[in-house]
C-alpha cells in the first residue's frame, strides 16, 4: 500500500513536470502569441522606437520588458542572457497575456525577459513576436503598420529585395563595393546604416573618402565607445548610396538608418523577405 502511494506521488510529480515543460515550450516558441493589426507612430529616434519607448527590434531574437508588472505576468524560469557584446546576466523569463503599444496595438500571450533597467527603453519587442506578423514602414508618416500574414502591398519591380533563411535571426548577404559579406543581421534596433568588422572597413577606406569619429554604442546591459566611419558614397548591392554611416563592431548589422533611406519598407515575415523602395531614384 505504501509502495503504491509512493508510486502515485511519483507519477503525479512527473505528470506536473511534463505539463510544465509543454506549457513552457509553447510559451517560448510563441505558439499562443497573437497581435492585433494597427498603425503605430514612431518617435524621433533613428531606430524603430515608438513615442513611448518601445523598440520593434528585428536584431533581438527575444522580447524584453523593463517591468514585469504588465498583463498579469506568469514566471517561467531564469535564463542566462547575452547582449551580443559579451555581457551576460541571468534574467527571469515571464509569460504575459496582454501588452499594449501606444494604446494602438495589443500583443497577447507572449514570453519575455525582464529585470533590465533603462531610462530610454520601456520594452524591446523581438523576433519571437515580430516573426509572427508583417510590417509596413512609411517614412513620410514615420509610422509602422502592423499587418497580418496575408497582407502584401503593391511592390514595384525596382524595389530592393533582401531574403533571409532563419525566421528568428534575419541574416543576409550584401555586396559592399566588390566585397561580399555574409551573415549581416537586419537590425531595426541599431540606429546606423551598417556595422562590420575592421577588416572590411579598411578595405572600403582604401577606395573611398571618409571621416572617422567616436560614438557611443548602446547594448542591453552596457555602453561602449566605438569608431564610426562616414563614407561620402558607397555601393551596396551594386546601387550607389550617399553619406553611409558604418560602425566598427564585430557584429555585422544592417541598421534602421539604412532602412529609413527608403519611402517604404515592407517586412514580409511569411516569406522571409524585406522589400524597400522609393518614389524616386535617390538613396
Amino acid at each position: 500500500m505504501k509502495y503504491m502511494n509512493f508510486k502515485n506521488v511519483v507519477i503525479f510529480i512527473l505528470s506536473l513536470i511534463t505539463v510544465w515543460i509543454v506549457v513552457v515550450f509553447f510559451c517560448y516558441k510563441g505558439y499562443l502569441t497573437n497581435i492585433e493589426v494597427g498603425q503605430i507612430q514612431l518617435g524621433n529616434c533613428r531606430d524603430f522606437t515608438t513615442q513611448d519607448g518601445v523598440i520593434f527590434d528585428t536584431g533581438a531574437d527575444f522580447s524584453y520588458i523593463s517591468s514585469n508588472k504588465i498583463g498579469f505576468p506568469f514566471f517561467l524560469f531564469p535564463v542566462l542572457v547575452n547582449d551580443g557584446e559579451g555581457n551576460n546576466k541571468i534574467l527571469p523569463m515571464y509569460f504575459t497575456q496582454h501588452f499594449e503599444v501606444n494604446d494602438k496595438v495589443k500583443i497577447k500571450n507572449f514570453a519575455y525577459f525582464s529585470g533590465f533597467k533603462s531610462n530610454r527603453i520601456k520594452a524591446i519587442i523581438g523576433m519571437n513576436v515580430l516573426s509572427k506578423l508583417n510590417m509596413l514602414f512609411l517614412s513620410t508618416q514615420n509610422t509602422l503598420d502592423i499587418k497580418s500574414f496575408d497582407f502584401k502591398p503593391q511592390i514595384p519591380s525596382s524595389a530592393t529585395i533582401l531574403k533571409y533563411k532563419d525566421r528568428i535571426c534575419p541574416k543576409v548577404t550584401l555586396r559592399l563595393d566588390n566585397e561580399v559579406i555574409d551573415d549581416i543581421l537586419i537590425d531595426t534596433g541599431f540606429d546606423g546604416d551598417l556595422s562590420i568588422d575592421e577588416h572590411y572597413i579598411e578595405k572600403l577606406k582604401s577606395n573611398h573618402s571618409c571621416d572617422t569619429m567616436i560614438r557611443t554604442n548602446n547594448t542591453l546591459f552596457d555602453t561602449q565607445k566605438v569608431k564610426k566611419i562616414i563614407f561620402s558614397e558607397l555601393y551596396i548591392n551594386e546601387r550607389l548610396y550617399k553619406n553611409i554611416h558604418v560602425v566598427q563592431l564585430k557584429k555585422r548589422l544592417l541598421g534602421s538608418k539604412f532602412l529609413k533611406r527608403f519611402d517604404k519598407v515592407f517586412w514580409d515575415s511569411k516569406n522571409l523577405t524585406v522589400y524597400m523602395w522609393n518614389e524616386n531614384d535617390e538613396y
